[in-house]
């Protein structure tokens, strides 16, 4: 299926009236009763932030590298998200349980998947976030909506928490008929955004020794959103 990603942010209050009357439409992902899933993220990134920097100056062929926690079944994973030259996204993971702890193993898999190095690469931010997801009953769309987005730096030293933040992540089908929730958030005026948890994050804790040119406008629309 060859699907597209389009990103919204808007105030967290506003959930509901986002999501009124679409019941038909799309059902809630529930797994033993729960609804909302926290996920913790630690990125990494070279010494001098390579990885930041190609995203910030639109490097295309480029790369996040990350481990994800599933709070909810204990899992954790190593992943590589990519974005290639067609400006597709490319996501690959392997378990970080038995063997896949072993240092070998993961340099094997980043070398295999995309030459990354393993070697070099150190923590640069926590995220954390509570997702819930919902699935279009025709099968042609998935969403995400994370809220109670915060960072902290490795250290663990620095923090910043976005609570009146909410992203919303429209999966789709291309060839499929429109969506009835980015109609829904177009309607009530919302537009698509690009919006990197990576990047945003960097930015609040590290922004007066990185680069932020490409970022400012996007920012000023979170503190807009969150003041």
């Amino acid at each position: 299926m060859n699907r597209v990603d389009t990103k919204f942010m808007i105030p967290a209050h506003e959930l509901d009236q986002c999501l009124q009357g679409l019941e038909r439409e799309y059902s809630m992902l529930e797994i033993e009763a729960a609804r909302r899933f926290t996920y913790d993220t630690l990125y990494l990134d070279t010494p001098d932030s390579q990885l930041y920097l190609d995203h910030h100056n639109g490097k295309l062929n480029r790369f996040k590298l990350r481990i994800r926690h599933y709070r909810q079944s204990g899992e954790s994973f190593l992943e590589v998200k990519k974005k290639s030259n067609r400006q597709r996204t490319i996501k690959t993971r392997m378990s970080l349980t038995g063997d896949g702890r072993d240092p070998h193993v993961i340099n094997d898999f980043l070398s295999g998947q995309f030459g990354l190095p393993a070697a070099g690469m150190r923590p640069a931010l926590f995220v954390r976030y509570e997702r819930m997801t919902l699935l279009r009953r025709d099968g042609h769309e998935r969403v995400t909506v994370d809220t109670g987005l915060s960072f902290q730096t490795p250290d663990r030293k620095h923090s910043v928490a976005l609570p009146g933040l909410a992203i919303f992540e429209i999966k789709y089908d291309r060839k499929a008929s429109g969506s009835p929730l980015m109609a829904r958030l177009a309607a009530l005026g919302y537009r698509p955004v690009t919006f990197s948890k990576y990047c945003v994050g960097r930015v609040f804790l590290d922004g007066d020794n990185l680069k932020t040119n490409r970022f400012k406008p996007l920012l000023r629309s979170v503190h807009g959103i969150c003041s």
